[in-house]
């Protein structure tokens, strides 16, 4: 209790001085003035409607202002400690949670002028003008740009090069004109692009010291109708007439490398090809491997794109934390021939991690659990992975005349993965771009419920994962074995079950065996790109095989091992669309999903059944806490065992989630969002309201709302929700809005609607 009052004085006392301090001149010189920021007025907005994102590219460019945050807060941590020492608390409020007012510069006018004249030549905009001036109210200092565009340019002629280097590229008409064009709008970014391209052609013609800066171009704009004339040349080197073009004459690999041991004399030395050295002091790595990772071949002409393919399998393979690549001549006399060095730094191959969680639901429910893994990166010397991990939980439950221990988990799992397609019979050729790998992953998880059953799920799986582009991923596993056994039902259970078949069903022993394929597609161009789309569809089949050579029938079905042969196919679609809105994020979520139970089945198994509520789903609903359909239990006619066996699953779903995500304080983020949703049966006859129906289904749609407050670091990031429905079934009623039922402040109200949701990452 002591603790929680220090922290909370701590607290306390900072944001008192903080706001006694929210002055934003309070440390800075009596000359000094503070900048607040620029605002662009575009006089002919029309003319940029040619430019792509020409509003948010353009409001970039000048100076961003004084940060204040709400009442001034940002200023006022800053100003709180007048110096701050490196690593103490003080630098911490200071410079972490505070932020420094910016000083205004009277070369800040000239500086903002010359950048935006800078960036509208640059699209084409050859005759705008630019006025920048200041304004001023107090010691704050605001800056106004009038900008005016006028025409913008468009390509008459292109005049290309007639050197010997060019000519070696041998580009036909149509291959010269793939960026730049004649009749195009000039823009310096496509000019910028065609450099890079041309300098990665020449690259890979052997042209190694061929860079984008030997690409220059004249752009003479004394031309009629505002238009250009581009003349391309080529710089060539200092000392020569030409660029030359290079032979790989060898190639020298060194695993063992580290920034501490540069000195690469005395290692052990192999010739695994022709001209293809290994050099090592310590032989971890099987050769042959590396062999087939290195694409470019010796006695060749140099290759660029091939060097950096080999250099992107290299690290696919996840076993080095630096690779640096140098070419030198070959010291041989030989004009024109190079030795490629590649650096291999090597990270730790093997990694112990541990987790603890504790949580607690309602009914006075504790539980605690824990799980550590191992991880190998090399375990056989041809980069094959290994993962193991162990987990375990058990839940407690407190009041009068109730077992202590309420249930019990125990997870096994373990995954190896080689670098290849491994397919008996057959040799597959594999991408030159991505490394493909073959998985094997089995799993053992038992669950004891206290005086009602023991639940064992026994998996194993085999299949290939692969890159067919950056932005395409293909899952693909032939055969998928599953066992479910449920075993020691209590009498009281088993009544349970009696009276509820589909839940009965849920319960029942069943084996799976069938394959799974997954595609994924993500055009992401890095952390930083805020503006992309995800898509991920996955198909499972179960049974399809067996029941092709041995039959099925649902009233007798086949077994294996004394358990029912599930039969059915799944199929679930989730797409995504992130795009910003300013300084903040909006993300946009749908998810579809159906299965069908055929055959042996009259149901899907239970683990292959479709749920929605959770800390990732419908966040104002518990996990299996809403459907199928318009089903809706009375919860006070029911005691308080049958309520902990309302299972809520479906055979198909519906998901929609939108998130707006924007920024508090610093490491503080907030987020604003509505989930949408339901799951619903396919022709069953136990619960008919659940049944879905294309002509009812809009109409069950539960809706939530709420607001989540992230602490996110980077590299982690801790999630709280808070949220409620608006529209949910309730028991005979049917859906409805909720809104007149809304009341924060009765703790009834609470209790039923309010959920807390605590999760690690973002829900989508």
């Amino acid at each position: 209790m002591l603790n929680y009052f220090v922290k909370f004085f701590c607290l306390l006392s900072i944001c008192m001085m903080s706001l006694s301090s929210c002055s934003l001149t309070k440390r800075i010189a009596d000359q000094d003035l503070v900048y607040m920021g620029a605002e662009l007025e575009v006089l002919d907005r029309e003319n940029a409607s040619t430019v792509e994102q020409f509003d948010f590219t353009i409001n970039k460019i000048p100076q961003s202002g004084t940060n204040t945050g709400l009442g001034n807060i940002y200023t006022g941590l800053y100003n709180i400690y007048e110096s701050a020492s490196d690593k103490k608390f003080k630098n911490w409020v200071k410079y972490k949670l505070g932020e420094e007012p910016v000083i205004f510069e009277s070369t800040m006018l000239n500086s903002t002028e010359a950048k935006l004249s800078y960036y509208l030549n640059g699209k084409g905009y050859f005759n705008h003008t630019v006025d920048c001036d200041s304004t001023r109210d107090g010691r704050k200092v605001s800056m106004l740009c009038k900008v005016s565009l006028s025409s913008r340019y468009t390509i008459d002629s292109i005049i290309f090069p007639t050197d010997s280097t060019y000519a070696a590229l041998e580009l036909d008409e149509r291959l010269k004109r793939a960026i730049i064009k004649e009749g195009r709008y000039y823009d310096r970014d496509r000019l910028d692009f065609e450099r890079t391209r041309l300098s990665t052609i020449a690259g890979n013609m052997g042209f190694a010291e061929f860079g984008a800066d030997n690409i220059y171009y004249y752009v003479d704009t004394t031309g009629a109708n505002h238009t250009v004339d581009i003349y391309t040349q080529v710089i060539t080197p200092t000392d020569s007439t030409s660029h030359t073009r290079y032979t790989l004459k060898q190639i020298n690999i060194y695993p063992n490398y580290t920034l501490d041991r540069e000195n690469v004399g005395g290692l052990e030395q192999e010739e695994i090809g022709n001209g293809v050295l290994i050099h090592e002091f310590d032989h971890y790595l099987n050769h042959d491997l590396l062999k087939r990772l290195i694409l470019q071949k010796t006695d060749t002409f140099y290759n660029r794109n091939l060097e950096q393919k080999s250099v992107n399998r290299l690290l696919d393979l996840g076993l080095f934390r630096f690779i640096n690549v140098n070419n030198e001549a070959s010291g041989t006399g030989q004009n024109g021939s190079i030795i490629q060095n590649i650096y291999l730094t090597p990270e730790k191959m093997q990694s112990v991690s541990g987790e603890l969680e504790v949580n607690n639901r309602s009914g006075n429910f504790f539980g605690l659990g824990a799980s550590t893994s191992y991880g190998h990166k090399n375990i056989f010397g041809h980069a094959e992975q290994l993962k193991l991990s162990l987990g375990g939980q058990v839940e407690a439950q407190f009041g009068d005349e109730l077992s202590f221990i309420n249930s019990a988990d125990v997870n096994v799992s373990g995954e190896l993965n080689f670098p290849r397609f491994i397919v008996p019979f057959v040799n597959i050729r594999e991408s030159r771009n991505y490394i493909p790998r073959t998985i094997i992953n089995s799993s053992y998880r038992f669950q004891r419920r206290i005086q009602y059953y023991t639940f064992q799920l026994t998996s194993a799986k085999y299949g290939y994962r692969w890159k067919e582009t950056a932005r395409k991923t293909h899952e693909f596993f032939p055969l998928i074995l599953d066992q479910v056994r449920v075993t020691n039902k209590t009498t009281e259970f088993q009544l349970l079950l009696d009276d509820n078949p589909r839940l009965a069903s849920s319960f029942e022993n069943v084996f799976i065996a069938g394959l799974q394929y997954n595609f994924s597609y993500s055009d992401q161009a890095g952390r930083g790109d805020r503006n992309y789309d995800y898509f991920r569809a996955e198909l499972e089949t179960g049974g399809n095989l067996i029941g092709l050579i041995a039959g099925s029938d649902s009233d007798d079905p086949i077994q294996f091992a004394n358990t029912t042969i599930a039969q059915f196919t799944k199929l679930t679609l989730d797409y995504r669309h992130y795009f910003p809105a300013g300084q903040t994020d909006f993300a946009t979520r749908i998810i579809l999903g159906g299965g069908l139970a055929y055959g042996n089945s009259k149901e899907l198994p239970y683990v292959e059944q479709f749920v929605v509520g959770g800390s990732s789903s419908l966040r104002a609903f518990r996990l299996r806490g809403i459907g199928p359909g318009s089903f809706a239990t009375d919860l006070s006619l029911i005691d308080a065992f049958q309520q902990q066996f309302v299972d809520q699953t479906g055979d198909m779903k519906i998901e929609i989630n939108i998130e707006w995500r924007f920024p508090l304080f610093r490491y503080l983020k907030g987020a604003l969002f509505t989930d949408a949703g339901n799951i619903w049966l396919i022709n069953n006859d136990d619960i008919p309201e659940g049944n879905f129906a294309t002509n009812t289904f809009y109409k069950e749609i539960g809706i939530g709302v709420g607001l989540g407050f992230r602490l996110d670091f980077d590299f982690f990031l801790i999630r709280m929700d808070m949220s409620f429905p608006i529209r949910s079934p309730k028991y005979q009623e049917g859906f409805d809005w909720r809104f007149s039922e809304f009341d924060l402040s009765d703790s009834s109200w609470r209790n039923d609607n309010l959920r807390y949701n605590l999760g690690i990452g973002y829900p989508f």
